[in-house]
């Protein structure tokens, strides 16, 4: 009866190893997935960073140009309109 008793009991803690050794497994598995995804979202971070800091360079262009153009134009219209003739001079 003893006998039966520990090869019950060996077969149960093989069995109860098995159990934890395939939850381990489950558990890595998972935790790799996880980490996996959130590889892919960082990825996604990056590239979404990278072009924003496109449009944040093109938008400060963009702002220091505008001025220059602005003014550019004004000098244009000043000029064009000293050289027209018939002012009410």
């Amino acid at each position: 009866m003893q006998a039966a008793q520990l090869a019950i009991g060996a077969v149960l803690g093989s069995t109860g190893v098995g159990v934890l050794a395939w939850a381990a497994k489950s558990v890595v598995s998972e935790i790799r997935a996880l980490v996996e995804k959130v590889a892919r979202q960082d990825e996604r971070i990056n590239v979404l960073a990278v072009e924003l800091g496109s449009l944040r360079r093109w938008r400060d262009e963009f702002n220091a140009a505008l001025p220059s153009q602005v003014r550019q134009t004004v000098e244009l219209e000043l000029l064009r309109m000293g050289q027209s003739p018939g002012r009410g001079s």
